[in-house]
């Protein structure tokens, strides 16, 4: 059995897979030395663990892993990964694009446009087994925080899906505003890959695609585990 993690900037995903199958996957907004290690205990056909870390010192992680006698994988510091980069500065490439486009050129083969809606919005370009390179912008959760941390009177507003175009309080034009400004980004942008390359899979995944699923035109397929397969993934390539 394998585990794999997912540490974004606001919440811990894991999965358990037998083989290519999950069988296993939480959300964790507590993540610990303590959550691991009584996963642990209460999961000993663990054998292999793949991590992607955006943010969370992981230290504990390794430590665990040799106590529990489990082999460790992080994605930054292997070598032997299923596909090539053409990424000028790996150094700075994360771990989560890397996991996603790994996930892409394995389960979609051929032409790959991968857009990941979480914290930040990031597009990555696979072909084949080729990494091109992308695009990050804001997600939704940091455009709405940022135009209340930057001015002096909007309000920190929770997203809900707005009725309407037109906002007739400053709550709603907040909401329509951001809503309306990341679909017609995320629609621009499909437009222009399209475009350049016609025969273009358009992948979704991430924690708020389906808030945007329906607003998006030519998505071939949605995915929300992409990622924890391309951490699989590079287990078996490493094995």
């Amino acid at each position: 059995m394998n585990l794999v993690l997912d540490i974004g900037n606001t919440t811990v995903r894991l999965a358990i897979f037998n083989n290519n199958k999950i069988i296993k996957n939480e959300l964790i907004h507590t993540f610990s030395a303590n959550f691991l290690r009584k996963f642990l205990s209460t999961n000993l056909e663990i054998k292999n663990i793949c991590v992607s870390n955006t943010s969370l010192k992981n230290d504990f992680i390794v430590s665990l892993s040799k106590e529990f006698k489990i082999s460790y994988f992080d994605i930054n510091k292997i070598s032997n990964l299923p596909i090539y980069s053409e990424y000028q500065t790996p150094e700075t490439l994360g771990s989560d694009r890397l996991a996603l486009a790994i996930g892409a050129s394995i389960k979609y083969p051929g032409e790959n446009l991968i857009i990941d809606l979480g914290t930040c919005i990031t597009y990555d370009m696979i072909i084949a087994n080729n990494y091109i390179g992308g695009q990050i912008s804001p997600g939704l959760k940091m455009r709405l925080s940022a135009l209340h941390n930057y001015t002096a009177n909007l309000p920190n507003v929770d997203f809900q899906i707005p009725e309407g175009f037109l906002g007739k309080n400053t709550n709603d034009s907040i909401l329509i505003g951001v809503y309306e400004g990341v679909s017609a980004e995320l629609n621009g942008i499909l437009q222009k890959y399209k475009m350049r390359y016609p025969n273009i899979n358009i992948i979704l995944t991430g924690g708020d695609s389906q808030i945007f699923q329906e607003k998006l035109k030519n998505i071939n397929f949605i995915d929300p585990y992409l990622l924890m397969h391309g951490l699989n993934y590079i287990i078996a390539s490493n094995e």
